[in-house]
């Protein structure tokens, strides 16, 4: 089992920086007007995608976890939240060129091939479209022991600090970009979700249990060095 499937079997909707208290401020600051057809890339277990819907907004939401896109389409159904639901990687988005008005993804580039990704946001955005990316930064450079142990266990595949993240964004095609200031990684709040939905026999099993540890361990070995910017991009 590896951590996304972990997550997705936790039912866990906002385990990236910030939680989900973040993701709602920044949409707020957004403010997305009703009909916005809007793709999330990396939607998990699809809380955001369902708030979005909530929101007027046209949902289209992709994920690479086939566990991670079941939990999604259960929350969606539920809750009756009119959300297109496909399983695709965010490295190669399943959709026409310019069929969206906006991007909205946290915390899932670092975990693609991010170049390709990138240019896949920019494809599938409208002219005058938006990327709206939180994305997970440091706050330096990492050494090949600390990259190894994160890559190990995330799966990730960047670990960019915030002048790395602008340089692969000035080698794109969006002609304009701009990243917030550097956040520091908090400690996540549990929030109410009525639709989340937990395996709990997870809990009795050693190989979860110690994985759920393992990332208790990592978040606080590297509480200092990691944290997420915001990244907003603009197509021609």
């Amino acid at each position: 089992m590896d951590y996304p499937t972990l997550l997705a079997r936790l039912g866990e909707g906002s385990a990236h920086p910030g939680g989900f208290q973040a993701t709602k401020e920044l949409i707020t600051q957004i403010s997305f007007p009703r009909g916005t057809k809007v793709l999330e890339a990396g939607c998990g277990t699809g809380r955001t995608a369902c708030y979005l819907a909530s929101l007027g907004c046209n949902v289209t939401a992709i994920d690479r976890n086939k566990e991670m896109i079941q939990k999604a389409a259960y929350r969606a159904k539920t809750g009756n939240f009119p959300v297109r639901i496909v399983q695709a990687d965010a490295a190669s988005i399943p959709f026409p060129d310019e069929t969206f008005d906006a991007v909205f993804t946290e915390s899932v580039t670092a975990f693609t091939q991010g170049s390709s990704a990138i240019g896949e946001y920019w494809r599938v955005l409208k002219p005058k479209g938006v990327l709206y990316d939180r994305e997970l930064a440091f706050a330096r450079k990492l050494s090949t022991v600390q990259k190894k142990k994160l890559q190990s266990f995330y799966g990730l595949h960047h670990m960019r600090t915030v002048p790395e993240w602008l340089k692969l964004l000035s080698l794109s095609r969006f002609h304009k970009y701009s990243t917030s200031p550097f956040t520091k990684m908090k400690q996540l709040v549990t929030d109410n979700d009525p639709l989340r939905v937990i395996e709990h026999e997870l809990f009795t099993k050693p190989d979860a249990v110690a994985m759920m540890m393992k990332n208790e361990r990592l978040m606080s070995s590297f509480s200092n060095l990691m944290g997420s910017i915001v990244i907003t991009a603009w197509k021609a």
